[in-house]
């Protein structure tokens, strides 16, 4: 039986959670304090607080203190122990919580206990908020929209000061688009958010008003996803765009709908695989040149050399066409603090590629064609003007090209993120293989993995040196199979274990998790484990019974 609580208790509750849900995209700190704020007032909600201060304001005051201290820690010590059997008694709150127990299991056979405790500390919250939510009362409607809101709001400004960022071209890299956390979480809020705001655009009784600017938030935050270039935050979107389609298909009983629903099904997906297919066609098939037909001299009177092999292609041109190359360096040298004199130096294909990408002949001309801002981002070791001009899907795309180009001809993934993550999942497998059944335990990841990259002579760089980046490996690394059984468990059976969990919010959650769980390591890092902990526990526990959303 749940604690009884009033009026401002709930108030008090209600704050708690909204602090959650405005820092998740903004602070670290607050997330923290937050947390530590709901866990107080879980101690201390349904306290008969007036009898309290009355009884140590009564006269004289040193008179039966100790016995008033006990009174009121009795008061305190009943009030906690009603809430954890609430919580206890809760099958789906402490499945949840086994999540964490398996880091506390892995420390029976672990031997970096420093990291272990560490790791453990960030993942708090997979206890934290099951604990808390479960055991109080749960919100009304209102108040449940209330914390939804508060979230949705944070995650606008926090995409406003990446527009302002991004229209005054402040950065050098798009990730730097996320002012105050990982670019990767706040595109997983940024997918929530339009799913939840789709939600609320059919369900929910708004006028035209309301309406109209929940469709140009919708719209404002696919846009964000672009310029973030978020290729998991995309690939999400269409996944359960399909996933929900197929679902509206099976569930409609109009033959005619079912039918033009497969035909918009299909023509989307062959107009994206079309799009795709043609992006790196033209990436890989530059326009045929004649070489006896170009121009053979600057216009300083200096040779060109013409490399359609060494230099490769970008974005559809060969990077080595109209080269002067002591020519564009004695330019380059004129305009910019960073020295260049050799093809070896650091920068050198930066600025070759960079003229390429601006269709710009590599020698003096071209050069001083460069503006202010050409010539830093150049410096700042940006390679092609696309990347800063034109951040998006196709953008995306051409970067991966230049990586895979660059990984298949030395398997070097040093400059991409992309095929470092192919790197990780090869360690990844390989400590799976020699720790199969229960793992590495909950503090050797990080030494399996430098004894795997060691052993290996791995030519990742020290500092590219990461985990899994996919959380079903690095639960796989630490406990083994056993754990990878465990976790996929705790993760899905709230889902599956109640009717009224089976809502659309929950899927969409869920769904959103599962996938990004296969590019990034979610749970290692506090905002990635506080956006699934939290949002977890507050769409299973925090709805009443009347809500049937």
């Amino acid at each position: 039986m749940k604690v009884e609580y009033g009026k401002t208790g709930t108030y008090f509750y209600l704050v708690g959670l909204i602090l959650i849900g405005v820092f998740l995209p903004t602070s670290k700190f607050g997330l923290s304090v937050s947390q530590f704020y709901l866990l107080v007032l879980w101690f201390l909600v349904g306290l008969d607080m007036r009898s309290i201060n009355r009884m140590f304001l009564d006269k004289p005051f040193f008179s039966r203190l100790f016995s008033r201290i006990v009174v009121s820690f009795n008061g305190i010590w009943n009030n906690i122990k009603t809430r954890f059997m609430d919580f206890a008694s809760n099958k789906v709150a402490v499945v949840m919580v086994s999540m964490l127990m398996l880091h506390f299991v892995g420390l029976i056979y672990t031997s970096d206990f420093h990291y272990a405790f560490k790791d453990i500390r960030i993942k708090l919250p997979l206890l934290v908020f099951p604990l808390i939510i479960s055991s109080m009362k749960p919100l009304s409607r209102k108040q449940f929209d209330t914390v939804i809101w508060f979230f949705i709001s944070s995650v606008f400004f926090v995409t406003i000061l990446g527009a302002v960022k991004f229209l005054k071209r402040d950065f050098v890299d798009v990730r730097e688009l996320s002012v105050f956390v990982s670019h990767i979480r706040v595109s997983l809020c940024i997918v929530f958010s339009i799913f939840i705001l789709g939600y609320y655009l059919i369900k929910r009784n708004y006028s035209y008003i309301v309406k109209i600017m929940i469709g140009f938030m919708i719209i404002w935050f696919l846009w964000q996803l672009m310029i973030l270039e978020s290729f998991i935050g995309v690939l999400i979107i269409a996944a359960l765009c399909f996933v929900l389609i197929l679902n509206f298909i099976y569930k409609s009983r109009n033959l005619i709908v079912k039918i033009a629903s497969v035909v918009v099904v299909v023509v989307s997906l062959y107009a994206v695989a079309y799009i795709i297919h043609t992006i790196i066609y033209d990436y890989n098939h530059p326009q045929k040149v004649c070489v006896q037909q170009l121009d053979t001299h600057t216009k300083l009177g200096n040779p060109y050399v013409f490399d359609t092999i060494g230099y490769g292609v970008e974005d559809g041109r060969y990077v080595g066409l109209y080269l002067s190359k002591n020519e564009m360096l004695e330019a380059w040298n004129k305009r910019s603090d960073k020295k260049l004199t050799k093809e070896s130096d650091d920068g050198y294909y930066s600025l070759v590629r960079y003229l390429t990408s601006k269709d710009l002949r590599k020698d003096a001309e071209g050069v001083s064609q460069l503006s202010v801002d050409d010539i830093r981002n150049i410096e700042n070791g940006i390679a092609n003007h696309n990347y800063i001009e034109n951040p998006g899907f196709k953008t995306r795309i051409m970067r991966i090209m230049v990586a895979y180009n660059n990984y298949s001809k030395d398997r070097d993934a040093n400059g991409s993120s992309v095929f470092q993550r192919v790197e990780f999942i090869k360690a990844s497998l390989g400590i799976i293989k020699d720790n199969p059944i229960i793992g590495v335990g909950t503090g050797d990841i990080a030494d399996a993995f430098a004894n795997y990259y060691e052993e290996t002579n791995s030519k990742l760089l020290p500092e590219n040196r990461f985990r899994s980046h996919n959380q079903y490996l690095a639960i796989t690394v630490a406990f083994g199979v056993v754990g990878l059984i465990v976790f996929l468990f705790s993760m899905f059976y709230p889902f599956f274990s109640d009717k009224k969990n089976r809502n659309y919010l929950y899927f969409v959650f869920l769904f959103i998790m599962a996938l990004s769980m296969l590019t990034e390591d979610t749970l290692e890092t506090q905002i990635g484990v506080t956006l699934f902990a939290f949002f977890n526990s507050f769409l299973v526990f925090a709805k009443n019974d009347e809500q049937t959303d």
